[in-house]
């Protein structure tokens, strides 16, 4: 694999990232964003590795595929880029249970395949619904390729970008390359009834979403907090209660873990 492609990939959702952040920047005008000083979560990029796989139209949305990865290492590489250099991995059911892949907001990618006569295929995507079977390691996404997939032909990857229906219906090995955490709003509820809201809190307050890889799961970038999730959901919590009088001390911050 050419090792100058990790690289453009993490170039390519790291303006993605941006523009989605960007788009969510008005759900919570009101939210005060914390000291720049505070720690920060890192910005992870995810990899999975098949034996092989196969791709066909979905029955059920139109423009979208289904595929299917067959045999995979039952682990999810995630590694951060400078100056962190975080490196290491997540059993792949858990990976999938807590990255989040609404149907609003799912998660890019890039699909890396081979066929038989070893020539590569590379495909901008989006992922919703995962499936994952424990007995063999394969996974199962729905694919849609990336609104304005033909960009990335302009970053400079070894092989030049294509539609789904180039991939062919099946192929050897792949590589699915996977977007860091999605953007999220935490809402203040009141407690009694867990109905009411008295607030939103969005990614401006916290600088986004990051992965936890002890807790396998997205959570607040900052101040990162993932050492223990009670600590997460009372920041939060306090964070609600100062921000809208309407909470009357009495908010739970809804999202906030994740959970």
């Amino acid at each position: 694999m050419n090792p100058t492609m990790i690289d453009t990939i993490t170039r390519l959702f790291a303006d993605r990232k941006l523009s989605r952040r960007q788009s969510f920047s008005a759900v919570a005008q009101d939210a005060t964003p914390v000291a720049p000083d505070a720690e920060h979560g890192p910005e992870m990029l995810f990899v999975q590795s098949f034996q092989s796989g196969s791709i066909v139209p979905s029955d059920d949305v139109a423009g979208r595929y289904t595929v299917t990865l067959d045999h995979g290492l039952g682990e999810t590489i995630y590694f951060s880029d400078r100056p962190e250099r975080i490196v290491g991995s997540t059993p792949a059911a858990a990976f999938l249970d807590g990255l989040g892949f609404s149907d609003d907001n799912p998660p890019n990618a890039a699909i890396l395949t081979h066929n038989q006569e070893g020539e590569s295929t590379l495909a901008v995507v989006e992922l919703f619904d995962p499936v994952y079977d424990a007995a063999t390691n394969s996974v199962t996404y729905d694919l849609q390729i990336l609104d304005h997939w033909q960009d990335a032909s302009d970053l400079g990857f070894a092989e030049t970008p294509v539609g789904l229906d180039a991939i062919g219906d099946t192929f050897g090995t792949a590589h699915l390359f996977i977007d860091d955490c999605s953007t999220s709003t935490i809402m203040c509820l009141d407690r009694k009834t867990l109905k009411h809201v008295a607030g939103l809190i969005g990614d401006d307050a916290h600088d986004g979403w990051c992965y936890s890889w002890g807790q396998a799961k997205c959570l607040p970038c900052q101040p990162w907090l993932d050492a223990n999730l009670d600590t997460i959901q009372d920041y939060w919590d306090q964070q609600c209660n100062e921000m809208y009088p309407a909470c009357k001390n009495n908010c739970f911050a809804d999202g906030a873990t994740n959970d």
